[in-house]
């Protein structure tokens, strides 16, 4: 059996996801430019809004959404596959821009940058210490962090969480295997969200591991797509997960407030993650014919755009002097160029072993049988 003729068996449909993921990296692009290039009076107004926090965990409800249904429709029997694809796709892109963050760093020093962050006029040094060096390198290791000095890429945490979950779900496609029946990965996933719950609680208070308090997002976006397939348990799944992302959402306010700036508002934060959780949802529905190929290619760029427009930001503060409007459209759009100038010389070579992974290319001729490209 070929992968298209699978995923047909398997009744997948493609998802107009790919634009809403990018529409999430330039929310966190966004809110860091806004915060560190923009004039304050810019940056103030927009520092009750973390936008790009919130577009954070949306993107761990689409992933919670789009890894179980690539568990379900390709690698429900093989956990060392769906890993090594998802490393593929990670991996390149990131030490990549790890070193460009470090290469740009060593440029600020040299050049006796003014201000790196706006709450931050310079970087430690010992940053570039041999073994801060390594550990940034494999940063998107859970509890790397723990061990770091200084992060280059500070928006490793997201990965680090995403690589968390992968490994949660590898475990679950191992034991699921094992049972008996053809619901052996549900049984085993369920059984790991409950088990799960307990150090959600305690992050959630504050104790424990942090990351445990993103463990809701992640099981929305799984409830969704069994919902999606007419399943009951979906949709308890996203009815039960609905309350803890509230409870998180109060009891955190804002989990990377920006020193010296406004508070972030609740009530704004709420908002946001309702109307992009309502987006995730209507998309998960939909079955729109138009623009796929437009719409894979700007899924494409989300993961570049989200990682190298953080080196973007650090040459620009580098090599300017104070804040501007000029300055901050000159950022978005030279992190777009770059990001789409880097998915052009990575992916097409990445691509390749990621279908060796697969066990073929995910390029079906028909739209209804469109690749699961991102999975």
């Amino acid at each position: 059996m070929t992968l298209a003729d699978q995923n047909q068996k398997s009744g997948y449909r493609y998802r107009h996801f790919g634009g809403f993921r990018l529409l999430l990296a330039m929310l966190v692009m966004f809110q860091h430019f806004a915060a560190d290039l923009a004039p304050l009076p810019f940056a103030r107004a927009f520092a009750p809004y973390p936008v790009g926090n919130i577009a954070v965990l949306v993107f761990f409800a689409l992933s919670g959404f789009v890894i179980t249904e690539a568990i379900d429709c390709i690698y429900r029997e093989r956990a060392g596959a769906f890993l090594g694809n998802r490393l593929l796709r990670i991996v390149p892109h990131f030490l990549l821009a790890v070193a460009l963050s470090m290469l740009a760093h060593e440029v600020f020093r040299a050049t006796g940058g003014a201000r790196l962050w706006r709450s931050q006029p310079s970087f430690p040094a010992n940053a570039f210490a041999p073994a801060n060096l390594a550990l940034n390198f494999i940063g998107i290791t859970p509890f790397a962090d723990r061990s770091i000095n200084y992060n280059f890429l500070d928006i490793t945490w997201a990965v680090r969480v995403e690589m968390a979950f992968y490994l949660v779900m590898a475990g679950c496609i191992t034991i699921g295997r094992r049972l008996p029946g053809n619901n052996g990965f549900t049984i085993a996933a369920t059984a790991a969200a409950l088990l799960l719950l307990p150090l959600f609680v305690f992050a959630v208070h504050g104790s424990g591991v942090r990351m445990m308090q993103f463990l809701p997002y992640f099981a929305f976006g799984a409830g969704l797509y069994f919902a999606t397939l007419g399943r009951r348990a979906g949709w308890l799944t996203v009815a039960l997960t609905l309350p803890a992302m509230l409870w998180q959402s109060v009891l955190q306010k804002s989990l990377y407030p920006v020193a010296g700036m406004p508070a972030p508002s609740l009530a704004g934060q709420l908002i946001v993650l309702g109307l992009l959780l309502g987006v995730l949802s209507l998309l998960a529905f939909s079955d729109i014919a138009r623009w796929r190929d437009t719409d894979r290619v700007l899924g494409g760029l989300t993961y570049p755009l989200y990682l190298y427009h953080e080196d973007v930001l650090v040459v620009l503060l580098t090599f300017t002097v104070g804040y501007s409007y000029a300055v901050f459209v000159t950022g978005i759009l030279l992190s777009l160029l770059v990001a789409m100038a880097l998915t052009s010389l990575v992916d097409p070579i990445v691509t390749r072993y990621r279908d060796k992974v697969r066990g073929g290319a995910l390029r079906p001729s028909k739209p209804a049988r469109y690749a699961l490209i991102q999975h």
